[in-house]
């Protein structure tokens, strides 16, 4: 698993005419290998979503290329808040979005990722137990992201709610924010759970997720979703 662990081994999502494309604009993925120094283009393959495609034929082209891709796991794209690059987060790939590609910029990609693995192997002391959603009613929760960013340096969304997802069975959660977390709608269509938003008079937002009416309150538990090693690359 030598791409995975030391990044020697970068995918990029390239166009018709060569430029940094997102998924949905691709039309193939060439993988770049990490020399004495630099970077070079090692193989390249052809890659298509189907347009329209539902969540179920999006995963299996995103095993496909997984497949492709062996042991890489770090893969660059332009920016696509999408479900693609939702689909191989969940995979466990670490994404990079980039406004334009140059070869060079990928030392610091590698470095970025490499250090964001570091990072999360350190021991954590953890969020407030008061920064996680709390049961209200029989399956159904609440999380104050206003009120635990005031209380606890240690909040992040992303950890909050991915954790809860992965640990407690629930029909709904409700989130009061003053907006929503930008990963969270991508979230929800790769996990089938419903969304809706409503502005409150004092200007906050409530965001509601809940599970479709036809899925039992445990269909995500177990599975893993936060791994804590987010990727800001460019």
């Amino acid at each position: 698993m030598q791409g995975l662990l030391d990044g020697s081994r970068i995918a990029v999502f390239h166009d018709d005419s060569g430029a940094l494309a997102a998924p949905t604009a691709a039309s193939a993925v060439a993988v770049y290998v990490r020399g004495e120094g630099d970077w070079s283009e090692g193989k390249r393959h052809s890659f298509s979503l189907t347009q329209g495609a539902g969540l179920s034929e999006l995963r299996e082209q995103m095993q496909t290329l997984a497949a492709n891709l062996g042991d890489c796991r770090i893969v660059v794209g332009a920016e696509d808040h999408g479900a693609p690059y939702g689909v191989l987060d969940k995979m466990g790939f670490y994404i990079c979005m980039m406004d334009r590609f140059e070869a060079e910029a990928l030392e610091g990609v590698r470095k970025g990722v490499l250090a964001a693995v570091q990072q999360a192997t350190r021991p954590q002391c953890g969020m407030l137990p008061t920064s996680r959603p709390r049961e209200i009613a029989p399956g159904r929760f609440f999380l104050d992201m206003c009120e635990a960013k005031l209380t606890d340096p240690l909040f992040t969304a992303r950890e909050s709610i991915l954790v809860f997802v992965e640990t407690a069975p629930f029909e709904q959660l409700q989130i009061k924010c003053d907006h929503e977390p930008r990963w969270l709608p991508s979230f929800a269509l790769v996990t089938g759970l419903e969304m809706e938003k409503e502005e409150l008079e004092s200007g906050l937002m409530l965001v509601t997720v809940r599970q479709p009416a036809d899925r039992n309150a445990d269909a995500l538990l177990g599975q893993k979703w936060f791994d804590g090693t987010g990727c800001s690359c460019g």
